[in-house]
């Protein structure tokens, strides 16, 4: 699947979930790297603005474990980080490459940040976890 393709099922489909929501949502789509994006909005001054970040963009565990502190940072108490592909890996000819999976990250952010953070139930290929405080 093109990356286009990719971009307009996620419009497709957030647009479907801003519907069905009981509540209003204010969806306000960052195109570009995830870093740069977050250390912009971290910039901008929206520390502890968000209440829900999903995380589903590189699978390189450096992406996704910078993307995880980053989003922390942005992230109101209370609010939560849904860790998209938990288990997913690359199929390579010399087998797994820990450093191209998104699990060792998470694994990672989650250890270094577990005095501030709760692990909610979750889908199998997801990770859900609750900032309990900065």
């Amino acid at each position: 699947m093109s990356m286009t393709q990719v971009e307009a099922r996620f419009h497709h489909n957030t647009a479907l979930s801003i519907r069905r929501s009981a509540h209003p949502v204010n969806l306000v789509v960052h195109k570009g790297p995830s870093d740069l994006g977050l250390a912009r909005l971290l910039a901008q001054g929206a520390s502890g603005h968000f209440d829900f970040i999903y995380i589903d963009g590189s699978h390189q565990a450096p992406d996704v474990l910078a993307d995880a502190v980053l989003a922390f940072r942005l992230l109101r108490n209370g609010g939560v980080i849904v860790f998209d592909d938990y288990l997913w890996a690359e199929e390579l000819a010399g087998g797994k490459d820990p450093l191209r999976c998104p699990k060792p990250a998470i694994d990672a952010f989650v250890n270094c940040y577990f005095r501030k953070l709760q692990i909610l139930r979750a889908p199998l290929y997801q990770l859900y976890v609750q900032k309990t405080s900065d």
